[in-house]
C-alpha cells in the first residue's frame, strides 16, 4: 500500500508577483507589502488586508477571481480565528 502524500499547494501560490495573471492595482499593493508571492499574501484575513493602504474592493474581486480559477478560493481567511 503507497502512502498517502498530504495535498500540495496549488503552484499559483508560488509565481513570482509579476508572473501572475491580476490586476496592476493588485500587484502595486503586493510589491508595496514586498510580498513574493500570494502564499505570502495568504497569511494575512481578507479584513486585515482591506484594513491595508492601496488594497481595496477591487483588489480583493482580483485575488478572489484568481484564486477561484485554480480551485483554492478557501485559502482566504475571512477572519484570523480559524
Amino acid at each position: 500500500m503507497t502512502p498517502k502524500l498530504p495535498p500540495r499547494d496549488p503552484e499559483i501560490l508560488y509565481q513570482p508577483v509579476d508572473q501572475l495573471p491580476v490586476i496592476e492595482e493588485l500587484t502595486a499593493f503586493m510589491h508595496q507589502m514586498e510580498f513574493k508571492n500570494l502564499k505570502e499574501m495568504l497569511e494575512f484575513s481578507a479584513p486585515d488586508l482591506l484594513k491595508t493602504q492601496g488594497f481595496g474592493y477591487r483588489c480583493l474581486s482580483s485575488l478572489l477571481s484568481l484564486l477561484d480559477d485554480h480551485g483554492c478560493i478557501d485559502l482566504l481567511r475571512e477572519r484570523d480565528d480559524i
